[in-house]
């Protein structure tokens, strides 16, 4: 995969220098099989030549000495017997034995032995007498392979030995043997010259195979050197109308020349078009709501809308040219999501993720080699339109409830005066007439909490923002609703991730939002459990998790709860959750509720983060 990314002139080298080496390598090697063949070869030839001239010398000297004895020797002990001390005592044979080594340059030591290995003379006039020691057979080592033996011979300090036998004519009984001894030193000495020789060679080729590839790569690569930097130019848009003719050159690139001069025409009028294009495009992507990122083929951001700049808090001339990882890290859900896609090369649609609390539609294709990748926000579009709804209606309640409560709660105050009045009359003995008068006041008292509360829901509210730690206020809120948790063994929870969390917000609304949130949190456990209260601080959010594990709030039920006067609990008065709305509202934040049956309920108020805390 490396060799890949070498450039043309570096693969044209590097061939070169390859294909001279395997032809150096491939001649030496050979050159030097035969040298080591026709040495090892020598050795053996010159052990068997010295062997004939020793076994016939000895057989001149042997048949010369036993025709002189008298008596003659009478059978074949005695003839043995003979035989072994004409070779002790033959000066001549010895003489013979110390030339035969002095001649060659690959023999260490001659000597004779007899069938129980003693030596009866040698080369070395020191060893006769002793036993023959035990070498390796030369013959053995001239059988294993070249390498094999260039190894044994370079490494190892070894003597070898070739033994001749010699026996009495017409019997296979061997009486003597010639035994001839070489050394791995004598052989290396002689091959060492051999060796030399092909490294010099080989040392040479290489070095001259080096220039040759370093030269000639240039001569030929240079004027493809120089249409590279003509298209480089052409890619730059600074191409020039003749920029080869400088200097004269091959037919093959006049022909080039005049096909990057058409190119040139065409990129210039093809890159026109993109910018056109790329303008078009970037035009589009601003009036889009969803956040469009264009990517090329190295995964480098192209395009952006302005959605990109409020998702990613980034300038949008400091988002060109980032890549996908710098913009999404793979610790993100947005960058594991992408990384995934990536990695199998699958798209994706509408694969909701997460991003500073907020829910988004990822949606993820390739055009032409170039990644686009969009986020819809999964929330915004429905809450709006909830919100707006909700809105509507209670504005539309406001304008009636207004004035209604205050026509009906004149007339309730004087049906409650003249209710005392009648039951002051009445006899004190008259049970059933002073139980009905009880329930018609309790009624009148019941519609009365209800007045008031159309009252305070409709009365306008003088809003004061300013940046208030929430850590602290959460806290408080947590212990103002201790006492009420306790009853029913319900265990409350503060968690925040950051030790400040400035947010700009009214404190009594604020208050008074979480607290009904939580209350209703604390009546939705009549068996207990846990009440997680967190605060989770963003750039551009500060967000209040009130967490339950009741029964949870069921589908149809959801979209209905922050409208006035709906409600689930028995005697429940409905307004909280509207009250609650309207106070978030009116401080610039938002309120959402996720809920599964049978594992609680969880809402999120989130309130405009005040980046400048005050010292």
């Amino acid at each position: 995969m490396a060799y890949r990314h070498f450039s043309l002139k570096a693969r044209l080298r590097f061939g070169t220098i390859l294909l001279v080496t395997l032809l150096v390598l491939v001649l030496a090697g050979l050159n030097l099989h035969r040298a080591l063949e026709q040495t090892f070869s020598d050795v053996q030839e010159r052990a068997l030549t010295n062997a004939a001239q020793i076994r016939d010398f000895l057989l001149d000297r042997i048949a010369a000495r036993a025709a002189a004895t008298v008596p003659r020797p009478k059978g074949f002990a005695q003839t043995k017997a003979l035989w072994t001390n004409i070779i002790r005592e033959d000066r001549q044979l010895s003489e013979l034995l110390v030339k035969a080594v002095a001649n060659s340059k690959l023999v260490f030591e001659i000597y004779l032995t007899d069938d129980q290995l003693r030596i009866l003379t040698a080369s070395n006039p020191a060893h006769a007498g002793g036993l023959a020691p035990s070498l390796p057979d030369y013959l053995t080592l001239q059988k294993r392979p070249i390498w094999e033996r260039l190894a044994e011979i370079l490494t190892r300090s070894q003597d070898y030995v070739i033994a001749i036998p010699l026996g009495e004519i017409g019997k296979a009984q061997e009486l003597f043997t010639i035994r001839i001894v070489t050394s791995s030193l004598l052989i290396a000495e002689a091959v060492r010259p051999e060796l030399l020789s092909v490294g010099t060679v080989s040392a040479i080729s290489l070095a001259v195979s080096i220039l040759y590839a370093y030269f000639f790569s240039n001569l030929i690569l240079r004027p493809i050197a120089r249409i590279g930097e003509t298209i480089d130019r052409i890619a730059a848009g600074e191409f020039s109308a003749d920029p080869l003719r400088a200097k004269p050159e091959t037919p093959e690139v006049a022909a080039l020349q005049s096909k990057l001069g058409v190119l040139d025409q065409q990129v210039r009028g093809a890159r026109q078009d993109v910018v056109a294009m790329q303008g078009n495009i970037e035009q589009l992507v601003e009036r889009m709501e969803s956040v469009v990122l264009l990517f090329d083929r190295s995964q480098k951001l192209l395009i952006a809308g302005r959605p990109a700049e409020r998702l990613l808090h980034r300038p949008h001339a400091g988002l060109t040219g980032l890549s996908v990882t710098e913009l999404f890290p793979a610790s993100t859900p947005i960058g594991s999501a992408i990384e995934t896609a990536l990695q199998f090369r699958k798209p994706l649609t509408d694969f909701l993720v997460t991003h500073e609390l907020l829910r988004f539609l990822l949606s993820l294709d390739w055009s032409e080699g170039r990644l686009l990748v969009t986020l819809r926000d999964a929330e915004s579009r429905q809450q709006l339109a909830s919100h707006l709804d909700l809105s509507a209606r209670l504005t539309a309640i406001n304008r009636i409830t207004g004035g209604v409560a205050h026509e009906i709660k004149n007339p309730l105050n004087a049906i409650a005066i003249h209710l005392e009045v009648l039951r002051s009359r009445l006899p004190a003995d008259d049970v059933e007439t002073q139980t009905e008068a009880d329930i018609i006041a309790r009624e009148i008292s019941r519609l009365d909490r209800v007045v008031k509360g159309f009252l305070n829901f409709t009365r306008p509210v003088e809003v004061k923002l300013e940046s208030v730690d929430l850590v602290p206020l959460v806290q408080e809120i947590a212990e103002l609703i201790a006492p009420h948790a306790a009853a029913p063994g319900i265990q409350i929870v503060a968690r925040h991730n950051t030790p400040q969390a400035y947010a700009l917000i009214d404190r009594d609304l604020f208050k008074q939002a979480i607290m009904n949130v939580t209350l209703n949190a604390v009546e939705a456990m009549p068996s207990g459990g846990t009440l997680l209260l967190r605060l989770i601080a963003a750039r551009s959010a500060v967000t209040v998790e009130v967490s339950d594990q009741g029964d949870g709030i069921p589908d149809d039920l959801r979209q209905k709860i922050f409208q006035l006067y709906f409600t689930t609990k028995a005697g429940g008065s409905g307004i909280g959750l509207a009250t609650t709305f309207q106070a978030v509202q009116l401080m610039g934040g938002s309120i959402n509720v996720t809920s599964q049956p049978g594992f609680g309920s969880t809402f999120r108020l989130a309130f405009l983060a005040d980046s400048v805390a005050p010292a």
